[in-house]
């Protein structure tokens, strides 16, 4: 079971039981399946450094655009910080870089 989400003590959470860290080689794609069912709600946090190359998909591959090109993909976003997921849900993460890190965070939602 996730923490749940609380924010009461002047804008902090609490530190999660569901996290992960990762350190991503290059052009090579991990995966994470949200724990739980369709009911389970999360907000999902990530980190990474500040210059990262780091695009997350969810319940999709991640691509790395090519250099010159513009590609529209849908669910497929540079560095979000926080977003909203369900159980079941399958984030991707891809990196261009050499080797990054990363990590993520789950706070369950009411």
């Amino acid at each position: 079971m996730a923490t749940p989400y609380n924010s009461s003590f002047d804008g902090t959470t609490p530190f999660s039981d569901v996290a992960g860290n990762m350190a991503l080689a290059a052009n090579t794609e991990l995966t994470y399946t949200v724990p739980g069912d369709g009911s389970k709600k999360y907000k999902v946090e990530f980190s990474w450094p500040y210059n990262a190359n780091v695009w997350v998909a969810l319940n999709r591959t991640a691509v790395v655009p090519t250099p010159g090109t513009l590609l529209g993909t849908a669910r497929c976003e540079l560095r979000p910080l926080a977003r909203y997921v369900v159980g079941g849900d399958v984030l991707h993460f891809i990196s261009n870089a050499i080797v990054t890190d990363a990590g993520f965070r789950l706070l369950q939602l009411p």
